[in-house]
């Protein structure tokens, strides 16, 4: 479908809807489920009904939702770095079977939808198979600045940004470079509910861009009217944020042209953090840390980095130093690697041995070497993820993490 350049009035009180997207989608949204990060909240609600709420989060479940006395359970769990999403939390238990709709509120703040609008805030859920809908039967608030849904099933359920300017990551170093894009997650298919769609991120096509630009802190945009450019950072030697900006038109749908928004004309902003020209950073059990000690060489044709913050440490053994992807396994098969963190002073690994078969077993992740300078000062630069693991008493318990880092090699 066509946008069009319309004319909407804003209102205080609106019904959700959606901006039809004229790239073609080519798969669904779908990630891994997130790890808890908040505090569990915790309820027993009978046939009576009864209410939970928690920062950010409200269920109300009305009377005969349920037949007898049932635990209910909520908790803020860590939002995929890959989605454009607020918050997330997790509702539980994810089986049940509802008699009667039950509400969900969600919460956002002006912070949430910063360098956008609120028109473009709209709920979503994961289902079990980790692929994330859309829900179009919505109601948006902005006076409380709510929005609120109904559904007789519980999962992961969090607000999502629909229109956004991707990065690859949001710190990136003194003089480096990203590719920027415009995108928006919108609807890849119909499901069997005729409000509830599977969701696809789709880039914003280029002869709807109208201008790209630097609003302050410095750097330089290349590319043009494209829906993707390359921003390379300004020089610095302290952290500082940059603010960019694109303008998009004809962001109106025309099967839903009663849409509030901005006439037509969309302002979208990015703020970038700018830090010096060396970094780690990564997430580890839903925690940010940056290094404050880090060194990178090659010895005997083994890449090895090793990165100290406050309270958590990572490192990393790759077999080779060319561009490209290293996944966790054995050293000795092609490009693998190993990895190591630590998350509340406990260490995890990227393997661990079975306890019944004595099977090593690999965790799901890789390092990825994007630069890799020459010996003496060349700059190492690149990202990680995946899911590190601590074995105890045959138990086996996980982290995600997931970084990037950028360092002079010393060897």
């Amino acid at each position: 479908m066509k946008y069009f350049l319309g004319i909407t009035i804003a209102l205080l009180f609106v019904s959700c809807k959606d901006p039809d997207i004229e790239d073609s989608p080519k798969e669904p949204l779908k990630t891994s489920h997130g790890e808890f990060i908040g505090t569990l909240l915790q309820a027993m609600i009978g046939p009576e009904g009864g209410l939970m709420k928690s920062p950010g989060i409200t269920v109300s479940i009305p009377k005969s939702a349920v037949e007898k006395e049932t635990q209910f359970m909520i908790q803020e769990v860590a939002p995929n770095p890959n989605l454009s999403i607020v918050k997330v939390y997790r509702i539980l238990p994810e089986d049940i079977v509802l008699k009667k709709e039950v509400e969900i509120t969600l919460s956002y703040t002006e912070e949430d939808y910063a360098g956008s609008d609120e028109d473009f805030l709209f709920p979503g859920y994961q289902d079990a198979e980790g692929l994330w809908h859309k829900m179009m039967n919505c109601t948006l608030d902005k006076g409380k600045k709510e929005l609120k849904v109904k559904t007789k099933h519980f999962s992961d359920w969090g607000i999502f940004r629909e229109i956004r300017i991707h990065s690859p990551k949001d710190e990136i170093g003194s003089k480096e470079e990203v590719e920027l894009e415009l995108f928006a997650q919108d609807m890849y298919a119909e499901t069997a509910d005729a409000d509830d769609y599977l969701l696809t991120a789709s880039a914003i096509s280029s002869d709807k861009i109208m201008e790209w630009k630097v609003i302050s802190g410095g750097g330089t945009i290349s590319g043009g009217k494209s829906s993707k450019v390359r921003f390379t950072a300004p020089e610095t030697d302290s952290k500082i944020e940059v603010i960019i900006e694109v303008t998009a038109k004809n962001l109106i749908s025309k099967s839903h042209p009663d849409r509030p928004g901005s006439g037509g004309m969309v302002i979208i902003r990015k703020t970038l953090t700018i830090l010096p020209e060396e970094y780690v950073i990564w997430t580890i059990g839903g925690k940010k840390f940056t290094s404050k000690f880090h060194a990178l060489g090659v010895f005997n044709g083994e890449s090895i980095l090793t990165a100290t913050a406050v309270e958590s440490e990572i490192g990393f053994r790759a077999n080779g130093t060319k561009l490209g992807k290293y996944s966790f396994g054995k050293l000795t098969d092609p490009q693998s690697s190993q990895f190591t963190g630590s998350f509340n002073l406990v260490s995890y690994l990227s393997e661990y041995t079975e306890c019944n078969t004595f099977k090593k077993v690999y965790g799901e992740g890789s390092v990825v070497f994007e630069i890799f300078g020459e010996s003496g000062g060349g700059i190492v630069q690149g990202t990680f993820e995946g899911v590190l693991y601590k074995l105890g008493d045959c138990d086996v318990s996980n982290k995600h993490i997931y970084g990037t880092f950028r360092i002079k090699r010393t060897y």
